[in-house]
């Protein structure tokens, strides 16, 4: 593999940014499936080694979470093998099955949260503006209405508009139907 003028293979920028936004969600992922803390520290930092291991091999234009669930499931298999068959334990049938399960629910997730910042940015300015100032300060509902003039709920029935917009937008956009 080739390196750059800094001394890095080209994958591996792509490979820490990916890593670094994905982390809570791998550790996550093994916790779902490991009850004790203590191995489910083991298990990540295992993970993790063999994520960066095996850096070269992660293709930036591929989905990141399912790769990297792939590695951890195969450390919690071999964590499991080493354990011998615990009666408590999930079955290595099952816990694919999950990872799978996880890793759809991430890939939807993420393209929801996409959406979301597509369709915000089509509100009118006004809206922006109205949705920033409900939900990034702590202003109540209340204040808020008395310091645009209308009542609660006017405020309230318009806001429930705009988040119906929203999961309209988001809808379409993540089906690619549009109304």
């Amino acid at each position: 593999m080739a390196v750059s003028s800094e001394g890095r293979q080209p994958n591996s920028d792509a490979f820490v940014k990916m890593f670094i936004s994905h982390q809570r969600q791998i550790y996550a992922f093994i916790g779902s499936l490991l009850p004790h803390q203590a191995e489910l520290d083991d298990i990540y930092q295992q993970t993790c080694l063999l994520l960066w291991q095996k850096r070269d091999q992660y293709d930036p234009n591929r989905p990141f979470l399912p790769w990297a669930y792939g590695f951890a499931r195969n450390e919690i298999f071999s964590f499991l093998r080493r354990q011998g068959r615990d009666p408590n334990r999930l079955s290595p049938d099952l816990l694919a099955q999950i990872a799978e399960v996880r890793a759809g629910e991430d890939e939807q997730a993420a393209a929801r949260r996409a959406a979301l910042e597509a369709c915000l940015q089509n509100l009118s300015p006004a809206q922006q503006e109205l949705l920033k100032a409900r939900y990034a300060s702590s202003t109540s509902l209340k204040e808020l209405a008395g310091s645009l003039a209308t009542t609660a709920a006017a405020l309230t029935m318009r806001l429930q508009r705009i988040r119906q917009a929203l999961l309209q937008c988001i809808e379409a956009t993540v089906t690619g139907v549009m109304p």
